[in-house]
């Protein structure tokens, strides 16, 4: 996988979030094929930036946790709320 392939699956699990904030791919480079994904938020906007671990292992264990990561906290669409008239 191209590293072009990983920012697009990343791209498209920050999409599917809907929500502000940036996932983050950290490569081991020791030699091991080893590296962890990370979602940086702001929980309020004038908070501090705080930090979820994803997943860890190979890089194909960290995109399948950030598939599980999406689902579990991906944005529910609201249903609209029907006001009556006065």
């Amino acid at each position: 996988m191209t590293i072009e392939e990983v920012q697009a699956r990343l791209c498209a699990a920050q999409a599917r979030l809907g929500r502000e904030g940036r996932f983050a791919l950290t490569l081991s480079l020791d030699g091991r094929e080893e590296c962890y994904i990370t979602h940086w938020f702001r929980p309020e906007p004038h908070a501090f930036e705080d930090c979820r671990a994803v997943g860890s292992g190979t890089l194909s264990e960290c995109l399948d946790a950030l598939d599980r990561y999406v689902a579990v906290n991906r944005v529910r669409e609201e249903a609209p709320v029907l006001m009556a008239a006065e």
